[in-house]
């Protein structure tokens, strides 16, 4: 086999290890959140109905998702203990640890759809518009029914956030370990709210840079979809000092990455997989290097169709299939796929300050290439 053959099938072989381990997983941090909300629907059996319901909707929500990174919390741990000499394994702990991170991620997607007003979040209602829509009746206007159905929903995802810090300090890990593990926590949820308001500030088309772009994948994505949970993994797991700057360095890239991926199914990929509305991102006028790119190299006329149809609400599917035409033609599709995998190599180059283990390096690898070639 030829050494390119050869680097494919390492490739291969390092997607389907992290997928693997990614689902194994998932299974055993359902069984936490699964036990998590029974106990708090019990805590709060006594109060109306709409407090039991915010329990009942995050467990629906963390049942559905893909844990990606509450995978990458148990991923960061076992790497890192790998690498050591480390002591007994507290395994239920990094498992509420690991959910711990998913609920708050789900909380991050409840605010995250009421800003983008997005009714379809995994082919099922969003939190606020469910509550709307089951609570129509009551009010004299579509409007009102959405205003109190993004109030639940604002509420819940506050919720979230704290849910999310209690499962963590059940855990039952030392307590300098825990200490640094919300700190870490309350960090990159700082940051998370630092990068959605970088989002929502309006800027058009015409003057959207690429730097503006990364800014925003930087903090609103990589930050708590990859660096926080492996991390976190690495606190818990007693890392050495020089292990976290690795992980910052391989998780920054890759995360950045995985958002450029996420905007190219959200203009091309399948309703039906992706589980929201194709060209969404074009309605709600996101910041996207496709469009950045698509912008910059198009003609005249093309130009003011994208300014037209960027952030259109109204936008038909013909229209939508012309943004497409035009990002393709134009080079944009391609050079932002190019872009994602070039920032995957550089994360890859760190993986060596993270581990030296080569089943954790490979792993690791092969967890990279996945984000960037998933198709949801």
């Amino acid at each position: 086999m030829s050494q390119t053959g050869t680097s494919l099938s390492a490739s291969a072989d390092g997607m389907a290890g992290a997928r693997r381990y990614l689902s194994e997983n998932a299974e055993r941090v359902n069984r936490v959140l699964i036990e998590f909300w029974s106990r708090k629907r019990a805590d709060w059996a006594g109060f109306p109905d709409i407090i039991g319901s915010a329990f009942e909707t995050y467990d629906q929500m963390t049942r559905s998702g893909k844990k990606i990174r509450a995978g990458l919390v148990l991923l960061g741990y076992d790497v890192c203990r790998a690498s050591r000499t480390a002591g007994p394994s507290i395994e239920d702990g990094v498992h509420r640890a690991a959910a711990a991170v998913e609920i708050l991620h789900n909380a991050f997607l409840i605010h995250d759809d009421i800003i983008d007003h997005s009714d379809l979040r995994r082919s099922m209602a969003t939190v606020h518009r469910r509550y709307a829509d089951a609570n129509r009746a009551r009010f004299a206007t579509e409007e009102e029914a959405l205003a109190y159905g993004r109030a639940v929903a604002l509420n819940f995802g506050d919720k979230g956030q704290a849910l999310a810090q209690e499962l963590l300090l059940s855990s039952k890990f030392p307590s300098p370990v825990m200490l640094q593990a919300i700190a870490l926590l309350s960090r990159v949820t700082a940051d998370t709210v630092a990068g959605q308001l970088l989002d929502v500030v309006d800027v058009p088309l015409a003057r959207l840079t690429e730097g503006v772009v990364l800014q925003i994948h930087r903090f609103k994505t990589a930050h708590y979809t990859v660096m926080l949970p492996l991390q976190m993994g690495a606190i818990l797991a007693e890392a050495p000092a020089e292990v976290f700057p690795a992980i910052e360095s391989f998780a920054i890239p890759v995360g950045i990455a995985f958002q450029v991926q996420d905007d190219i199914l959200g203009l091309y990929g399948e309703e039906e997989v992706i589980g929201k509305p194709v060209g969404s991102d074009v309605r709600e006028a996101k910041k996207t290097l496709l469009m950045v790119h698509a912008f910059a190299a198009a003609a005249q006329d093309e130009r003011a169709f994208l300014e037209a149809m960027h952030g259109n609400e109204t936008i038909t599917l013909a229209e939508l299939e012309r943004v497409r035409g035009i990002v393709r033609q134009t080079g944009a599709l391609e050079r932002s796929e190019a872009f994602a995998r070039d920032l995957v190599q550089r994360g890859k180059t760190h993986i060596p300050g993270i581990c030296r283990d080569p089943r954790w390096q490979a792993i690791l690898e092969g967890l990279a290439d996945h984000l960037i070639q998933r198709r949801n």
